[in-house]
């Protein structure tokens, strides 16, 4: 599946993200052969979610929006959430969540 191998501080538009989460799965079908005896398997419809998190003015990417995926990640994404928090003691801080499709064009 399409998951990035490279994690690091990455630096985006007037923000650093701090954190990258990734979570990947699949359906698995087994196939079996006329005897019943197990004939092949794979993995079908893979997808993956990711969440990143950085400190920064704004969030750098947008809702529904197609891009702002974490570095190495192919396919298609979409971002679900995103979240802007300020505090008197801190900098100001975002997150983003979405889901990804490495099989979509």
């Amino acid at each position: 599946m399409a998951v990035p191998t490279d994690i690091g501080i990455t630096m985006v538009t007037e923000a650093t993200a701090q954190s990258a989460e990734f979570s990947s799965k699949g359906d698995v079908k087994i196939l079996t052969d006329k005897a019943g005896a197990f004939s092949q398997a794979a993995v079908l419809d893979p997808t993956f979610e990711f969440s990143v998190k950085g400190k920064g003015i704004a969030c750098p990417v947008a809702l529904k929006a197609s891009s702002g995926a974490p570095t190495g990640v192919s396919g298609k994404i979409i971002v679900t959430k995103t979240k802007d928090t300020t505090s008197n003691d801190d900098w100001p801080q975002w997150e983003y969540s979405g889901q990804g499709f490495p099989g979509a064009t």
